[in-house]
């Protein structure tokens, strides 16, 4: 069909729904067809007209792709390819993943991208007319998802605008806010807790988020996302039927990102978790205990645990840090190690940082400075000999800790709570 025609009969056609276009697409070439959001979320799909793969199959039953498929089409640079092309991509058999062959087209707008349309090729020789035909029909598509999409940004809008005001200070009080939440059909939790992500890598800053929401999408629980300036805000509910708590949500939100997308959770991103709470004017606590998290990685430079609960000793560090600060306060033993260091190139204050932390076991401290247990017993010979360090003393050992924890942390320190 010429191209001119082709694009007046898409202009004259309407459709009532995007199970209604997969129909129609799939009508006209003869295969299965699958739309996708740009997460990845089924969003229509077409009777088959051949065996589908165990990749389409899995997607229809799940109503979205399966969390290896989003993985390996992304880390390939599958789904780049196709938002990136201006026409369609052929994608051969991924034995991997059970994918069949599939011609896909991107579903955007200028540089708003919506999702996918896939095609389901039942041989190899796929008409090129179909391409053109499937481009036309991602136009469509496009149409749709902005005439939808304009109406949940608007709901999604009003939804970040009432949590957000629980964030700042100042917030209205819970009433008035559920009874708004009411009038406007949005439902919210009982129960939440605040999960901040900050991605540290800005090559996978883009690939890292859709992984994040992806994740999200798969809890049972009330999920709700907000992107504040570098950091994403997530506020994940309690499901309503369901023993699992809110806290339980975020560990499993935590577990998929480890274990399906292999995402490292102290060097390609970072993650602080506030308390779970039942008042909504407390959102602005537990998204203020997230933050600390993530700043006392920040400051500190070593892994953490995730949950400000779990914090222990570490949570206390901002406070006392304050207060040397006013005080003027140096350890004067810690202060004769830093110069010898500086002046003889050693690690000694390194290495009593790690002797104390290991509660002065000598076996656990030598292999975590790759060091042999001998060279550590001159260490600490050293160490003494150059203080008046009681390593006897459990008071003095649990001071000395804390003060070797304050050393890596700035003058400048500040908590990065823009909202």
């Amino acid at each position: 069909m010429d191209g001119s025609k082709q694009e007046s009969q898409w202009n004259e056609k309407e459709f009532a729904s995007l199970h209604e276009l997969a129909d129609f697409v799939s009508a006209h070439v003869q295969c299965p067809v699958t739309i996708e959001s740009r997460d990845l979320e089924l969003m229509a799909y077409s009777g088959n007209h051949n065996e589908p793969d165990a990749v389409r199959m899995n997607t229809i039953l799940s109503k979205r792709a399966a969390a290896h498929v989003v993985h390996y089409l992304h880390e390939s640079g599958w789904l780049q390819r196709i938002e990136e092309a201006s026409g369609v991509v052929k994608i051969p058999t991924l034995t991997e993943i059970g994918l069949g062959p599939r011609t896909v087209a991107c579903i955007k707008s200028g540089k708003k991208i919506y999702g996918y349309l896939w095609v389901q090729e039942a041989s190899d020789a796929f008409a090129e007319e179909h391409q053109s035909f499937l481009v036309e029909a991602a136009k469509k598509a496009a149409e749709w998802f902005e005439q939808q999409m304009s109406v949940t940004r608007k709901r999604q809008k009003e939804m970040e605008r009432i949590l957000m005001s629980f964030i700042r200070e100042g917030a209205p009080s819970d009433q008035a806010v559920k009874i708004e939440a009411e009038l406007r059909g949005i439902k919210l939790p009982k129960e939440f807790v605040v999960v901040l992500f900050r991605v540290l890598r800005s090559d996978r800053k883009e690939i890292i988020r859709h992984y994040i929401i992806f994740s999200m999408n798969a809890l049972s629980g009330s999920t709700f996302l907000i992107e504040n300036h570098e950091q994403l805000i997530c506020i994940i509910g309690n499901p309503s039927v369901s023993s699992h708590t809110a806290l339980d949500q975020a560990r499993l939100l935590l577990e998929k990102l480890e274990k399906e997308f292999h995402c490292d959770l102290q060097r390609d991103v970072l993650v602080g978790i506030g308390k779970e709470y039942r008042r909504l004017k407390d959102l602005r606590q537990s998204y203020t205990e997230a933050t600390e998290v993530i700043h006392i990685k920040t400051r500190l430079h070593e892994p953490l645990g995730h949950f400000y609960e779990e914090l222990g000793i570490y949570r206390l560090l901002p406070a006392i840090y304050a207060q040397h600060k006013r005080q003027r306060y140096q350890n004067e033993q810690l202060q004769k190690l830093k110069r010898y260091d500086m002046e003889n190139q050693t690690t000694l204050v390194e290495t009593l940082k790690q002797y104390l932390k290991n509660d002065g076991k000598i076996k656990e401290t030598a292999e975590d400075l790759y060091i042999h247990p001998n060279t550590l017993h001159y260490r600490i010979k050293r160490i003494q000999a150059i203080t008046d360090i009681d390593f006897a003393d459990f008071e003095q050992r649990m001071m000395l800790y804390i003060d070797l924890l304050l050393l890596q942390y700035k003058d400048d320190i500040v908590f990065d709570t823009q909202i």
